[in-house]
């Protein structure tokens, strides 16, 4: 009866090990599209609208770095957004 409980117990923690390091890789190519994505939208906006964004992509970008992916990505949808917004320029 032990034994198998052992056995359950040891499939139980490898299956969640796997699902936690799953998560870990999909977190980190979330990070990577995320600042492809960033790229992209930089090629079109205004020297302000990426003097603005800069330094949240770079916090995004660390966070990232650090295994905080979760938080890196928020960072970098900021930037983003702070880039794809229409210029803030008068119309004549």
């Amino acid at each position: 009866m032990k034994i198998s409980h052992v056995v359950i117990t040891s499939a139980a923690l490898a299956f969640g090990s796997a699902a936690f390091a799953g998560e870990t890789v999909q977190a980190s190519t979330d990070c990577a599209a995320l600042q492809a994505q960033y790229d992209q939208h930089a090629a079109a906006a205004t020297a302000e609208q990426l003097s603005q964004a800069k330094a949240t992509r770079d916090e995004g970008e660390k966070l990232c770095a650090e295994g905080k992916a979760a938080e890196g990505a928020a960072k970098l949808q900021d930037a983003i957004s702070q880039i794809s917004q229409p210029s803030q320029q008068p119309q004549s």
